[in-house]
């Protein structure tokens, strides 16, 4: 064996080792990488739940506050009939009285005053 071959032996063998520590570390690598993005995918899915939860329930009291208003709408128009028959009867009896205060006026302008 000549020192050629001897140190050509030697970077085969220093070749092959840095072959394999680079294999092995880009492995790590892109497990850790990949583990990472299992993790993130992981997250990902869990936030996009429960938003879409939180959407839902939303989206129910929504509906509920919808129902709420439809009835109180109702009411309202309800309470605006009654209010308008009441408007209604306050002006006949405003102008009864406006009659009767008249009236009375022209039966006191006649009737003297007791001293």
């Amino acid at each position: 064996m000549t020192i050629a071959s001897i140190a050509a032996m030697i970077l085969f063998w220093l070749a092959l080792a840095l072959f394999v520590l680079v294999s092995v570390a880009s492995i790590v690598v892109a497990a850790r990488r990949g583990l990472a993005l299992f993790r993130d995918f992981k997250r990902l899915s869990r936030e996009l739940r429960d938003g879409l939860d939180r959407i839902a329930r939303s989206t129910d009291e929504l509906e509920l506050h919808l129902r709420a208003a439809a009835t109180s709408g109702s009411a309202l128009e309800a309470s605006l009939a009654r209010l308008r028959t009441s408007r209604s009867v306050l002006g006949v009896l405003t102008a009864a009285l406006a009659e009767v205060r008249a009236s009375a006026g022209r039966i006191t302008a006649v009737v003297p005053r007791s001293k």
